[in-house]
């Protein structure tokens, strides 16, 4: 093989080596880092429904149908969102599984976005009705809280 034939039979593998590492740098991006971030999103929009609507939330007294409507909005928003992003990562558990911790595994947000319809369910209540869901409106909370690896905000 002559020095020109090698030339340029190095710089073709070099070109297609290069085209590989960026393809698989995008792929991997747009189907995993990408998806992932926006899941990590969507846990950060929960904990700020849960900060922001916190007073409609576990306070009766504060609640009116203003209020209470946009706070079950965001609460069913909020749960449809983690649903939809958890499947919009291909392999999402062995994903969870290599994060180290850093993501919840897919029924525990399964879990999380069922607590947060729940949660929903209770946010027009008033009077005594509401008075007695206190505890368990903490409960489903700390459940989100803790399904989500949410720091509590006590």
């Amino acid at each position: 093989m002559s020095e020109l034939e090698k030339i340029v039979l190095t710089a073709a593998f070099t070109i297609f080596g290069g085209m590989l590492v960026y393809v698989t740098g995008q792929l991997i991006s747009k189907f995993l880092i990408d998806p992932t971030h926006e899941l990590k999103k969507a846990i950060g929009e929960v904990r700020f429904n849960l900060a922001f609507h916190a007073r409609v939330i576990h306070t009766p007294i504060a609640r009116t149908q203003d209020r209470s409507d946009k706070a079950y909005e965001a609460l069913l928003k909020s749960s449809c969102e983690l649903l939809a992003k958890v499947n919009a990562i291909p392999f999402y558990s062995f994903v969870s599984h290599i994060s180290l911790g850093l993501l919840p595994s897919k029924t525990h947000i399964r879990c999380a976005a069922i607590q947060l319809r729940g949660l929903s369910t209770y946010v027009h209540e008033t009077n005594d009705k509401a008075d007695s869901h206190i505890e368990e409106i903490r409960k489903r909370v700390a459940r989100i809280e803790r399904h989500l690896k949410l720091e509590p905000l006590e």
